[in-house]
């Protein structure tokens, strides 16, 4: 009977020891599942949408946002940018037949005629305010000759921000199989929108009585079409700032909204999306954007040069002579995070394929993470002359075999970096990728180019000329 007992008594006592165990276990998964960020979500209506910080870069939130869908009329803003980046605003541009008439039946326009000649700055006004195609033709021939060579220039831009998954097939936005974006892209291409004062300043505008035309020889008065921005429509939102509206049966409702508040700057994108929940829904992502999450500063304690000079020499990215003044940091240390986050649950990784838009003599990106989800980014910029090396390493070792000295704002070189292990395969993957975002984007400029019959040497000769005569 004692023996009974005594084994009883085990028994008890293995099972109460368990029982610890389990609430132990339970108190450390509720408490990470507690305190851990976690990114806030949303209900859309829209096929795709985006939210995006200006100032970061960061995703806040995003549905489909990697899918190929049509944009319609937001595709003016991406017009608008490539033109003040090669127009400037007092140019008189002259309306063709083509321009004027090579249009859909019914679709926007400003009642401007052939033989109309408008300053460019009055083209941007029923570009972005009326949503004007007329306009939009007029201006890319004006910029580039055609509207086919027009769209080249879209691209290139478009590449340059960063955007995968966009291409470009006319500045208007009407319906081309072969002309479609993402919703991630557009949110880049207002985040570029944003960073233009001549874009806002056009964009403050709620109406712009445009020059004498021949249909209307007193001046048509235009007014915006964004409803967020108009103080008498029900979906008035003082926080938003500037914005484009599109709609084509095929695309179906589409918006870009650019949005500031309490210091913090907003791009939201929808597509696919029906009428009247593209302005819901586009609330309901800077509602999520700016209430739900923060921008915040990293402290000098995140990290410092002597730290990021060491992984440049760990990574054989830079030679062991290297110093760290020798590095500066091109940034602000800025990230965008959930409320509440902890700085603990940040980290960092250097990505040395460095993109199109980096600063002159970027030796690598260093991006913030959460998670594994990019929350920022900043650039390591080497000074002046400082070796570097040179690609083409052998397998498997540091890439020591060669090095070029960098002066003044001329590369020499092109840096191949070869990492090991792990960190190999992952710089390969973007590599890999990087290489065929190009390829895609050259044979799309090579078709393009084909049925313009024309050479990639005469279409930049065209450009320059065009910007040599403006002066």
């Amino acid at each position: 009977m004692r023996c009974c007992r005594t084994g009883g008594g085990q028994q008890r006592l293995r099972f109460r020891l368990l029982l610890l165990v389990f609430l132990l276990l339970s108190f450390h998964l509720f408490s990470f599942s507690t305190f851990a960020a976690v990114w806030p979500s949303a209900e859309l209506t829209a096929q795709a949408g985006v939210v995006l910080d200006v100032d970061t870069g960061t995703v806040l939130f995003e549905k489909n946002g990697t899918e190929r869908l049509y944009p319609a009329s937001i595709t003016k803003v991406m017009t608008a940018l490539v033109v003040l980046e090669h127009a400037k605003l007092g140019e008189k541009v002259t309306f063709s037949h083509d321009a004027v008439y090579n249009v859909d039946s019914g679709s926007s326009n400003a009642q401007i005629d052939e033989g109309d000649v408008l300053t460019v700055e009055d083209c941007l006004y029923a570009l972005l305010l009326k949503s004007a195609n007329e306009a939009a033709n007029a201006l890319a021939e004006h910029v580039a000759g055609s509207r086919a060579a027009f769209a080249e220039l879209m691209n290139e831009k478009a590449a340059e921000l960063g955007c995968t998954g966009t291409h470009f097939a006319n500045p208007s936005g009407l319906w081309e199989e072969e002309h479609y974006t993402t919703a991630e892209d557009m949110a880049r291409i207002g985040r570029a929108a944003f960073q233009n004062e001549d874009f806002l300043r056009i964009e403050e505008s709620r109406s712009h009585r445009i020059a004498p035309s021949k249909r209307v020889p007193e001046g048509l008065m235009i007014y915006m079409e964004h409803k967020m921005l108009l103080p008498n429509s029900v979906y008035y939102d003082e926080r938003v700032v500037a914005g484009k509206t599109g709609y084509t049966l095929a695309s179906g409702n589409t918006l870009l909204t650019l949005a500031k508040s309490g210091g913090r700057r907003l791009a939201a994108v929808v597509l696919g999306d029906k009428n009247p929940a593209h302005y819901t829904d586009t609330r309901t992502l800077l509602d999520l954007g700016f209430n739900q999450t923060e921008k915040r500063t990293l402290p000098d304690s995140f990290y410092n040069m002597e730290m990021l000079r060491n992984r440049l020499v760990q990574d054989t990215v830079a030679e062991d002579s290297l110093k760290s003044s020798e590095l500066e940091l091109k940034g602000s240390r800025l990230v965008s995070v959930p409320l509440g986050t902890e700085e603990t649950e940040l980290h960092y990784r250097l990505n040395y394929n460095v993109p199109e838009n980096a600063p002159q003599r970027a030796v690598a990106e260093i991006e913030y993470l959460l998670g594994d989800r990019q929350v920022g980014s900043d650039f390591i910029v080497k000074a002046q002359s400082i070796r570097i090396l040179i690609e083409d390493a052998p397998a498997g070792t540091k890439a020591a075999a060669a090095a070029v000295t960098l002066s003044g704002f001329t590369v020499l070189g092109i840096v191949l970096f070869a990492l090991f292990g792990g960190g190999a395969a992952a710089w390969a993957r973007r590599l890999h990728g990087e290489r065929q975002r190009r390829k895609e984007l050259r044979e799309n400029r090579l078709r393009r180019l084909r049925e313009l019959d024309m050479s990639e040497e005469e279409f930049r000769e065209l450009v320059e000329k065009r910007r040599k005569k403006r002066g």
